[in-house]
């Protein structure tokens, strides 16, 4: 729910550096707050159910889909701060303040792809925990790109270097773990079709956009002068990702139609992967100056509200149902006595 709603406030804050249009720019910076605000109420609801009820972190450790899910908050740092930065920009303290933030998500982000690894080679694991949402933990440490660009741009020097450096491992371990951990995702939707995981078959186009804003950032680093990676070379691979991009965002969209979700929460799971293609694809009118790709993004951003908007109603639909089967549970309990 946050990171969908942080997703919808870069869609409009790209929007408003194509064209302009002031209102965007406060919409972006709006629906920012609001995202924050629901990361911190659910994370304490979320602290205070793990405490009070014990059994909630067994459940988290023993299964795989929960697990991953964690790795939503280093993600949640990395975006939200970089927005924060692009809304209020960088003094000295709110810099050392995004260093540290950005250490501390990067770690956490590390750990957990370390921890979904090791739980991956060694539980007993149920058919329907193997679906794309697996792959949050390798995107997350991919995500770091987004406040490490804001980062390298302020410091510089040794410590840019460091964020350059962690910015390329990050690029490693989030590739090639979504080609292994990504192949066994897909094998699990497509033998084991679970209604319920589907959303997460929009994580793809987000991971082949992610890969396409680190290359571009990477490339856009080369003055720290450590390693030299051509436009051209970087552009070329950009565009066929960009365009692998395309052909899971028409398959999704297909499924989204024939299959929607209803009255599920999963439907947030179509957010942060639109939000990711938006990037990509501003990324890509850069890089080729074809402008005409603005209307895809016009498509995306309009998707992505449509999503949005979809999500919210689900999510009342979940809480009413929720609200009914325990006025029926009590009422059965009554009875009962």
């Amino acid at each position: 729910m946050s990171i969908a709603t942080l997703a919808l406030a870069e869609v409009y804050i790209l929007a408003y550096q194509q064209d302009g249009f002031v209102p965007f720019f406060y919409l972006g910076n709006g629906l920012m707050a609001l995202g924050i605000i629901l990361f911190f109420v659910i994370l304490v609801l979320w602290s205070t159910r793990g405490i009070l009820i014990h059994d909630k972190i067994h459940g988290h450790w023993d299964n795989l889909t929960r697990l991953s899910f964690i790795s939503l908050i280093p993600i949640i740092g990395f975006i939200s701060n970089s927005q924060l930065i692009y809304f209020y920009g960088l003094s000295s303290l709110s810099a050392s303040f995004s260093l540290l933030n950005y250490l501390v998500e990067y770690s956490l982000a590390l750990i957990l792809g370390v921890i979904l690894g090791y739980r991956l080679y060694t539980k007993e694991i149920n058919l329907k925990e193997i679906n794309y949402a697996v792959v949050i933990p390798p995107l997350a440490i991919g995500t770091g790109v987004f406040l490490g660009s804001d980062l390298i741009g302020f410091y510089g020097g040794g410590t840019g270097s460091v964020i350059y450096y962690l910015t390329i491992i990050g690029l490693g371990i989030f590739f090639f773990l979504y080609i292994f951990i990504g192949s066994l995702a897909l094998s699990g939707h497509v033998t084991n079709k679970v209604h319920e995981t589907l959303p997460t078959t929009m994580l793809p186009v987000g991971i082949a956009s992610l890969i396409v804003i680190n290359i571009l950032s990477i490339v856009s680093f080369n003055k720290l002068h450590i390693f030299q990676l051509s436009l051209s070379t970087a552009g070329f691979v950009s565009l066929m990702l960009w365009g692998f991009e395309i052909w899971n965002f028409l398959v999704v969209t297909i499924i989204i139609f024939t299959r929607p979700p209803r009255g599920s929460m999963s439907s947030w799971a179509y957010g942060f992967p639109l939000g990711l293609f938006a990037i990509s694809t501003v990324r890509m009118i850069s890089i080729t100056n074809e402008h005409g790709l603005i209307w895809v993004f016009t498509a995306i951003a309009v998707a992505l509200n449509t999503v949005w908007i979809y999500a919210w109603l689900n999510t009342i639909i979940f809480m009413m149902d929720r609200k009914r089967k325990l006025r029926e549970i009590d009422e059965n309990t009554k009875t009962s006595s």
